[in-house]
């Protein structure tokens, strides 16, 4: 905890490059969050601040505060130097270094309630991947498993894209087809994928009992190891000449669905 913020005169401080590799994901652990209201879902959500920097273009007096608080570095600099460790084409003058929330299968699976798991497979968008994200919570989702292969969730513009529900909502990044297999078969969640070929319309299957619910990305599709074991392929009835969705709204449709049938 900082009682008083540390000053930044210079865009060659070391401060800089490393908020920029945290923005890259290069920093283990580590991920960055700008603006006011994403720096305050973090500071929200009890998430550990590990270093913090506010120019005078922040100018919420609350949040200067906390953060003065629960920080355990802050520095008060220039809105140049902001700007030279911002990620941002243009910096709401407050960035932070946030430890990466971590979470294990149990934490996915969340006692007293029907687990509801999504799985984005294949997704390379990380504004997209943040959206997945940010959906899932917003339907009552359990939690949320990435593949191998797609977008980092915890880098920079998937935790933008997801408007702080990356800090909340139990995240396991990186698993490959089987281990996903592996861990709904562990658990006995139906594996449910969203296929546009699929045999049955998504309101046709049972999403009330435990699920983990695949979806992919429009151009690769799901990876055929988890079509092969799926309990259910179901797709989104569409209007002619549409042929896909964007992998949030699609999501969003399967989710909300699943609310619906359980009466959420």
């Amino acid at each position: 905890m900082t009682a008083s913020p540390r000053q930044i005169t210079s865009t060659k401080n070391p401060l800089v490059p490393r908020f920029r590799a945290a923005a890259a994901g290069e920093l283990d652990g580590v991920l960055l969050a700008e603006g006011v209201r994403l720096v305050g879902e973090a500071v929200a959500a009890k998430a550990r601040v590990l270093q913090a920097a506010m120019s005078p273009r922040c100018a919420d007096a609350n949040l200067r505060a906390v953060l003065l608080a629960a920080a355990q570095e802050c520095y008060e600099c220039s809105d140049e130097v902001l700007a030279a460790l911002s990620a941002l084409d243009t910096p709401q003058g407050v960035a932070a270094l946030i430890e990466r929330p971590r979470a294990d299968e149990a934490a996915l699976l969340r006692q007293g309630r029907a687990p509801l798991v999504v799985c984005a497979a294949g997704v390379r968008d990380p504004g997209n991947l943040g959206s997945v994200v940010r959906t899932a919570e917003a339907a009552g989702a359990t939690g949320v498993i990435t593949l191998q292969g797609g977008a980092d969730p915890f880098r920079d513009k998937a935790v933008r894209g997801s408007m702080g529900s990356i800090f909340r909502l139990p995240t396991l990044h990186g698993l490959d087809a089987a281990a996903v297999i592996a861990l709904a078969r562990r658990h006995r969640l139906q594996l449910i994928v969203a296929d546009g070929g699929g045999e049955r319309a998504h309101t046709a299957v049972d999403l009330r009992k435990p699920v983990l619910l695949v979806v992919g990305a429009e151009a690769a599709g799901v990876p055929k190891e988890l079509l092969a074991a799926a309990d259910a392929r179901v797709r989104i009835p569409l209007k002619a000449p549409v042929e896909s969705l964007n992998v949030a709204v699609a999501a969003g449709v399967l989710l909300y669905e699943a609310q619906r049938q359980r009466g959420a």
